[in-house]
């Protein structure tokens, strides 16, 4: 890896962090399927995420911009698993309520950060290339951008507080059947 001078872009931080996530999220579906295909597709969707990182960080110059598609696969390939647990969760039902279901609440609330993120993923890469060809920055010009990361830190905080209610949730109903 290449030494980085202070005051240098951080890109090759935010590749890590969907590196980190692909391969973590999706080695942790794959211990939640029974079926051998589902965690097939899991691996696959690691490998998918593993192999892109690698081509376009190792092989390849890292890029220079936001790497939005690495986050556009990982997405993916999170979205896929996400319904593929919820196949799995109806195909096995079983007498606990799904609300005590900690797996349930944690795939449900990256639902709804991996469905909305995926369209600023998306959409990301094409307004940056549609500001960096301008010569200069206004504030116009960079007010999508910021609105979309507005939009992408509100979704990401939307997701923790369900997981977070759904926590409480299981707790106060243990601790209410316990007592």
């Amino acid at each position: 890896m290449m030494t980085r001078k202070k005051g240098s872009v951080n890109i090759h931080l935010y590749s890590l962090i969907y590196l980190v996530m692909g391969i973590g999220w999706g080695l942790y579906f794959r211990s939640l399927f029974a079926s051998k295909t589902k965690r097939l597709v899991a691996a696959l969707t690691v490998w998918a995420t593993f192999t892109y990182y690698l081509i376009t960080n190792i092989i390849l110059p890292p890029p220079i911009t936001f790497d939005s598609l690495g986050y556009v696969i990982t997405t993916t390939g999170l979205l896929l698993l996400i319904f593929l647990f919820y196949h799995e969760l109806m195909n096995n039902i079983k007498e606990d309520p799904l609300s005590l279901n900690f797996d349930f609440w944690i795939s449900s609330g990256l639902l709804i950060y991996c469905l909305g993120a995926f369209g600023i993923f998306l959409t990301y890469s094409h307004f940056t290339n549609q500001i960096l060809p301008i010569q200069y920055f206004t504030f116009e010009n960079r007010e999508i951008l910021t609105y979309l990361w507005g939009v992408h830190n509100v979704l990401l905080f939307l997701a923790g507080l369900l997981t977070w209610v759904g926590v409480l949730w299981i707790v106060y109903r243990r601790k209410s059947t316990s007592s």
